[in-house]
């Protein structure tokens, strides 16, 4: 294979791991897993059948040897992502929100024609929406799904059965998206909130009761970048890139955490101590709860918790966001709240969920509703690294297990944070696209690493060209371990003989 400039500088001996069996029983636990309700076949199992058990999703054919890279739920459906850029969905469908062209039942997993040809590169979806969005490798957002209030953003209120391109938001490059049963939050990539759909309560943080059927700008946000947004029923949840939360919408059960229920609230408003201040890179939102991760990996919830879904120990609803104690001992890094129930995801990979739980959605392998966080203990020994919580189901995506030998992939080190950036959308300003497929980088890293991105990075800044760069003269995978040693220092999980000869 010929050198290429990339590759040949800075000089270095990439550590090329090798495919060992270890690695092999690892890669038998990665997938998707799924428990809770399954009326409609949201379950990607093939039946009709509730589970209180996570259970491995058979993906069969429809992967191709290929990887899960994101998953979501909505309000009895759900959408997995492969790496390809493949999109397969399945459950309820009576609004089109499988994107396959059509409202007829979906039961098992099917392809989705439409997202798949837009190289989808995440989904999104809500605990209580029947609408689907994705994003493009390019930032383009794309919806379907159910529209009655005109929250696909389409400027129409006519439900539509395949993904269609949001033109309001052409030429902007969308990073994030929270979905709820009426509305849609949508987050650019320098930090402005646009919003749309049913406004009935304030919940596009516009001021007044007027819906919109195409995103809007949220003015409050203009000055006050967004890291990081959620939608409740009725209701917006964002953090700020500087600090703080904010809140708008309903808050007749304090699910807007402002120590206080309230009638709707119709500007954006900061929430109570100490959350008014605080740096918090993910939330999510029930039907009428919140949870919320800081940077530090601590929960705080507030909300309706008749359920239990606050994981405090009781069932009495607080508009104060409160400390979850029983998670004090360990990093948080994500949360994902169903309609009634709430999932807790530790740096480590282990799931701790609670709230209600009458159709099994805890995985606790019982129905019975759990007031505190608890261990799913038949994902103990899995990595689990992302969940996902739908109406009364639940999907969690397991990665590969980490080799303890290998501190550098762990949490709280450097180059294991680093590798948690590693083709990720979220803050990423670069993209790269080889062989058809994106993958994610950020600038800062790369002009840090490789002297010959930098200056090609400089030059594409000065002329002002878009941020996607083509790679025409390497494999996905040979160039995906490049960007993995400039993040790590190291070559793991993209290990092979193939790719290690490639890499000469």
């Amino acid at each position: 294979m010929a050198t290429n400039h990339l590759l040949a500088t800075p000089a270095f001996a990439l550590p090329i791991g090798s495919s060992s069996d270890d690695e092999d029983d690892g890669g038998e636990d990665a997938g998707v897993y799924s428990f809770g309700q399954n009326t409609y076949g949201e379950l990607a199992l093939g039946d009709t059948n509730d589970r209180s058990n996570p259970t491995r999703v058979d993906l069969g054919r429809n992967s191709g040897g290929k990887r899960v890279v994101d998953v979501a739920c909505g309000n009895e459906q759900t959408a997995i992502l492969f790496e390809n850029g493949d999109v397969f969905t399945c459950g309820y469908n009576d609004s089109g929100q499988c994107a396959i062209g059509t409202t007829e039942r979906v039961p098992t997993l099917r392809f989705s024609p439409g997202l798949s040809s837009n190289r989808t590169a995440r989904v999104f979806s809500g605990n209580g929406s029947e609408h689907l969005a994705a994003l493009s490798a390019n930032g383009n957002l794309y919806t379907v799904g159910f529209n009655m209030r005109g929250q696909l953003g389409l400027g129409t209120a006519t439900t539509v059965t395949e993904a269609t391109l949001v033109e309001e938001l052409v030429g902007k490059r969308v990073v994030d998206v929270a979905c709820s049963y009426f509305h849609t939050a949508i987050v650019i990539d320098n930090g402005d909130l646009y919003a749309c759909g049913c406004n009935d309560y304030g919940q596009l943080g516009l001021g007044d009761h007027s819906g919109q059927l195409v995103p809007r700008p949220v003015e409050y946000f203009f000055r006050r970048p967004v890291l990081a947004v959620a939608c409740g029923q009725h209701y917006t949840i964002a953090s700020l890139r500087d600090g703080g939360v904010v809140a708008f919408g309903k808050n007749d059960h304090g699910q807007l955490g402002l120590d206080r229920v309230s009638e709707p609230v119709l500007q954006p408003t900061r929430l109570a101590p100490p959350l008014d201040r605080a740096v918090v890179p993910q939330l999510s939102c029930g039907y009428h709860h919140t949870a919320i991760v800081t940077e530090d990996g601590a929960v705080y919830t507030f909300g309706r918790n008749d359920y239990g879904q606050l994981g405090l120990g009781h069932k009495l609803h607080t508009a104060r966001p409160t400390h979850v104690e029983s998670l004090s001992r360990m990093r948080i890094t994500q949360v994902a709240c169903g309609c009634y129930h709430t999932l807790a995801l530790s740096g480590d990979g282990k799931v701790f969920p609670f709230g209600r739980n009458n159709h099994g959605q805890l995985g606790l392998e019982t129905t019975v509703d759990c007031l505190s966080p608890q261990l799913i203990s038949t994902l103990r020994n899995k990595s689990v690294i992302k969940v996902a919580a739908g109406f009364y189901h639940s999907v969690c995506l397991v990665g590969m297990l980490k080799d303890e030998n290998q501190s550098t992939n762990g949490s709280g080190t450097l180059s294991g944070d680093l590798r948690k950036m590693l083709n990720n959308s979220t803050r990423s300003d670069i993209t790269f696209v080889i062989e058809g497929r994106p993958l994610f980088a950020h600038s800062c890293i790369l002009v840090a690493r490789c002297e010959p991105l930098e200056k090609m990075l400089d030059g594409r800044m000065k002329d002002g060209s878009q941020p996607e760069i083509a790679i025409p003269e390497y494999s996905y995978d040979v160039f995906a371990a490049f960007m993995e040693f400039l993040y790590t220092d190291q070559v793991v999980a993209l290990a092979t003989p193939d790719l290690a000869a490639g890499m000469q």
